[in-house]
Order: C-alpha cells, then structure tokens, then sequence
C-alpha cells in the first residue's frame, strides 16, 4: 500500500478562485489539475469509502506515470485532495463548499447515493463539476442537474441484472422471489428496478420486507419471510446488510432451495472473508468485472487495469467500487484534455459531448448525467472469490445452480 501522505494528494486543482469569484484557468499556471474528493473514511461507509479513495489513488498515480494531463500543449500534474465526510450527507455538501472556496472546482464524488445528492446539489449551485462514481440512486438525476455525471449504471439495474441472470441461467428457473431491501433511498430504487423485472419475466414476488440501513440485525424481517419459503431470497443492501442477511439466515434456520443474491455486498472482499464458506453460491451485482469490454489509452483493458491495481495494492484483486472510482477520475481527466482547459464550464462541456470506450465499458452520458449505455454484470462467490457469471459472452465460469451453500 503506498504512504498516507501520497494517498492523500490527488486534487485535480481545478480551474476558479472560489464560491464569490469569477472562475479562471488556473491549471495551465500551477503545473497542477486538482480535484477534491470527499469521502466516507470514517462512519457507517468507511468500508466502502476506502476503496473508492483506493480507485482515485490508481487514477492518479497511472495519469502522472505516464506523465500527466495534456493541456493546451503543457502537461499538468494530477492531484487529488480528500476530506472524510463521515459518511454525514450534510458533512459531504459543506466539504464540496469548502473546495470551492479554495478554488478547486472540478470534483470526485464520494461513496453512496445520499451523500452524492447532497454534493450534487451543491455542485451546480457554486458552477463546479462533479464526475459520480458511486452515487446511483435515479432520484438524483431528476432533478435538472447540468454539472454531475455518472460513470455507473443507475440503481434500477442493481437487482433487476440478478433476476435476468436467473431467468437467463438457473436450471431449474426459480419461481418465488423475496426482497430484503435497506431503507435508504438506493437501496429502495434497486428493489424496485428488481421487482419490476421480477413481475415482467413472470416471477412471483411473495414478499418484500425493509430493515433501517446499515443494520446488522435483519432477523426481524427474515421471521416473517420463513413461512414464505420462496427459492431465492434478493438482498438490496450495502456490506453490513448484506453479511447479516446470509449469516442470520443461516442461524434461523432459512434454507432457500436457490439461496441468495445480493447488491453491493459480495464483490467487496469482506464479504466473503466474513461468511467464509457460507458465501459460497452467493449471486451479486457489479459494475465491472475483469471480462468487461472496452480499452482505453490510460489504462489499457479491464485484465490490463486489474493486474495495475494487483501491483498497487500488494497482490489484492480489484473489486468494482475501485474500478468505478478509477472510471470517475478518467472522464474528467478526458474531459479536462477535450476542453484544452481546467475552466469548470469548458471541462463541462466537454464531458458531456464524451463518447469514449474504456476499461470500465462506455462512457457516454444522457442529458441528464447518467451512463445509460452501460451494463451492469452479476458475479457469484465461488470458492471464496467472486467470479462473473453474467452475461454468458463475459463470463469467467458457469454459475452453479442451485446456489445454495451448506
């Protein structure tokens, strides 16, 4: 792992003199493109905060390797400046306040949809940029923002791609469906993305039961699924969640004949760590795999990426909040190249226009900031790693069916 103190340094100085002042180019004058990030280091999040700050790191240390940000015919240092949010929404949008009145104009997201929301709205009010790594709640893309982008799929694809890998792979197709779903706003997206697809294939969904977010006691609601027998229960959760589910079950004695499936939870290295040989079987969705199609100049293929962030990272296999986060630093530093400046209008602009293949897949964006273009993949714990089991053209291995773990 490299030191705290290079950690800690990737802020894209971006263009501007602050929240009261006219924005200007300062980039072409320091040598420097700086971008602040807050992120959830400490808190409910810090799991997953931490590895999108590990993301970032990657970003930059590949961009100033291969020697920085080329613009208007001077190439720029990339730094990106990190404040811990706590995992506190409110703590998010005062940080990205703070940035601006230092002048730092171009942004990273931080982890998680609310967070996002908070540092969205604050973005197009000071005139910054922000590129959004992690932030997939739809609702944030309702509301007529011109300066947030996000490289992700949105959340309604979270659980929805899990269900299409059923119906696509499980011999015999599962009939019964239950949704455990998180009570924060992603979280309720994604069930309802999931439930959606779940009705339209013809599924029957016998129940969808919510725990307060972050919880590590859902056996509350798992009671109340027992009688339901359904063949696969579907966790729409984050970490926390997401372990207390399979763990819980387990101990209650709830043995669903095609076992789970879960957002978020079992790409993340601690899943499997913390379950043991209880994960096994698990489905999960993810952003990217290392059978993701694409290449791009910075990073080369999602193999190329994966064996850079091996070498970062003392021999530990990527994970897709790493590689979103890396994802979210690449359209800005394309963008900041494509306006031949760091002014955050021009940077704007241009990264709205992008049409542009990468190591994390397609990176266009809809008038309203989302991906759409971009497609989510399911992985599931095998042997204690995940591996990409959907779609069938990306796979790394057959799914086995039914998923259940002993």
């Amino acid at each position: 792992m490299r030191s705290a103190a290079v950690a800690s340094v990737l802020v894209l100085v971006a263009a501007g003199c602050g929240s009261k002042g006219e924005a200007t180019d300062t980039g072409a004058k320091t040598g420097t493109l700086t971008v602040g990030a807050s992120l959830s280091l400490t808190g409910s999040l810090a799991r997953e905060g931490t590895l999108t700050k590990e993301g970032y790191q990657v970003c930059q240390d590949v961009v100033n390797k291969k020697g920085g940000v080329s613009v208007g015919g001077k190439k720029l240092t990339l730094q990106i400046q990190y404040q811990d949010d706590t995992s506190a929404p409110d703590t998010a949008g005062q940080l990205v306040d703070q940035f601006n009145d230092k002048g730092v104009r171009l942004i990273l997201g931080p982890y998680g949809s609310a967070t996002t929301a908070s540092t969205a709205a604050v973005v197009e009010r000071n005139g910054q940029v922000m590129v959004d790594s992690s932030g997939a709640d739809d609702s944030i893309f309702t509301k007529g923002y011109k300066r947030t982008f996000a490289v992700l799929s949105p959340a309604t694809e979270y659980a929805a791609s899990m269900v299409q890998a059923l119906y696509d792979l499980a011999n015999p197709r599962p009939k019964t469906l239950a949704f455990v779903s998180a009570d924060d706003g992603f979280s309720k997206t994604a069930t309802k993305g999931g439930v959606d697809k779940a009705k339209q294939l013809g599924f029957t969904v016998v129940d969808t039961e919510y725990v307060p977010n972050g919880t590590s006691d859902v056996s509350a609601a798992l009671t109340k699924l027992k009688g339901k027998n359904p063949d696969v229960i579907l966790g729409s959760a984050h970490l926390a969640e997401g372990v207390a589910i399979v763990k819980q079950s387990k101990e209650l004695g709830i043995t669903p004949s095609g076992g789970f499936a879960e957002t978020v939870a079992p790409p993340t290295p601690d899943f499997a760590q913390t379950l043991g040989p209880a994960a096994n079987g698990v489905l999960g969705s993810t952003q990217w795999t290392v059978k993701t199609t694409g290449k791009d100049d910075w990073f080369g293929t999602a193999s190329d990426y994966a064996t850079t962030f091996k070498a970062a990272f003392s021999g530990r296999e990527p994970e897709y909040h790493g590689a979103e986060a890396t994802a979210a630093c690449l359209v800005l530093v394309l963008g900041v190249q494509k306006a031949g400046s760091t002014e955050p209008d021009k940077v704007r602009d241009a990264i709205a226009g992008l049409d542009e293949q990468s190591f994390f897949g397609p990176l266009k964006f809809a008038p309203n900031g989302e991906n759409l273009t971009k497609t989510m993949a399911v992985v599931q714990i095998q042997n204690g790693k995940p591996v990409a089991v959907w779609p069938k053209e990306s796979a790394e291995a057959a799914m086995t069916w039914p998923g259940t773990t002993s």
